[in-house]
């Protein structure tokens, strides 16, 4: 956690808080609720804010990952001096619609930046190998997922890749059964307990393809499952959800897709052309 990234901290938190017991819960949502507090408290204050034991603060802070809670107020004292705290913009009904969709902009930009912080680097960097050397990639996502992986389909496809998103549940489990050992399946979950996903994440990995999985939460199901796990360490908001987390799930599918096809011009490039093709008679139409 010593190298960890400006701007990661609260993140790194989010990410691993469903995994704590009910009491180091409640001291991972006291930092997460309050951290610039926090940053001048002793241990024994955010014990009492949380309503537990020192002990329990401090074994919190280790099961999030940090040394300690010295560290973990080193590192938010960082984050908050860089400007790396986030900042949620309310909205409410009264407001006028420039008003909320500034404050709906504001919040989703500042959380995907944020989402960056949990991703761990070298599974980012080995996603973006094995997703490179995909024969055929699937993407599976259900509910408020569901458009991060369409989404993501279509931008490897006209990279020039063999890739899919079903949408129906039956079609997924059947196509994860039917993929081989040089094909990759990419589960997008932000709960990372999605059954229907989960289903064919299973069905791949028994077929041998490597799965990629892609979620919010650092321990779920789906990393469990998953032979790559990419934590992008954002939820949704409670009350006004602007739906953050999927977008921050799209951002590094991009990402990753761009990093793909700088890696395949010669495909890309190919495929490019085909759709410019497909374009440009619509275009000169309108």
């Amino acid at each position: 956690m010593s190298d960890q990234p400006t701007g990661n901290t609260l993140a790194v938190i989010r990410a691993a808080l469903p995994a704590l017991l009910p009491s180091e819960q409640r001291v991972a949502e006291v930092v997460l609720a309050r951290p610039t507090e926090v940053i001048d408290w002793s241990v024994a204050d955010l014990a009492a804010a949380a309503n537990t034991s020192s002990a329990t603060a401090v074994r919190a802070c280790q099961h999030l990952g940090f040394r300690g809670f010295q560290q973990l107020r080193l590192l938010l004292a960082r984050d908050v001096g860089t400007g790396a705290e986030p900042v949620r913009a309310e909205f409410g009904p009264e407001d006028s619609p420039e008003a909320i969709a500034a404050a709906v902009f504001a919040t989703v930009s500042t959380m995907v930046a944020e989402g960056m912080g949990a991703i761990e680097p070298a599974a980012l960097r080995e996603a973006a190998d094995v997703l490179t050397d995909a024969r055929r990639i699937l993407f599976v996502a259900n509910g408020a997922s569901g458009f991060v992986a369409q989404a993501a389909a279509l931008r490897f496809v006209t990279a020039g890749f063999l890739a899919e998103a079903p949408q129906e549940a039956i079609s997924q489990q059947i196509i994860g059964r039917l993929l081989a050992p040089e094909d990759v399946c990419v589960a997008i979950s932000s709960s990372g307990s999605n059954e229907l996903t989960l289903r064919v994440a299973e069905a791949a990995g028994k077929a041998r393809a490597t799965v990629v999985g892609i979620t919010s939460f650092a321990r779920s199901p789906l990393a469990a499952v998953a032979d790559i796990t990419l934590v992008t360490g954002t939820l949704p908001l409670q009350g006004n959800d602007v739906m953050a987390g999927p977008v921050a799930q799209l951002a590094l599918l991009v990402s990753l897709q761009l990093t793909a096809g700088f890696r395949r011009p010669d495909v890309s490039a190919e495929v490019l052309d085909e759709v410019w093709n497909v374009i440009t008679p619509d275009t000169r139409r309108n």
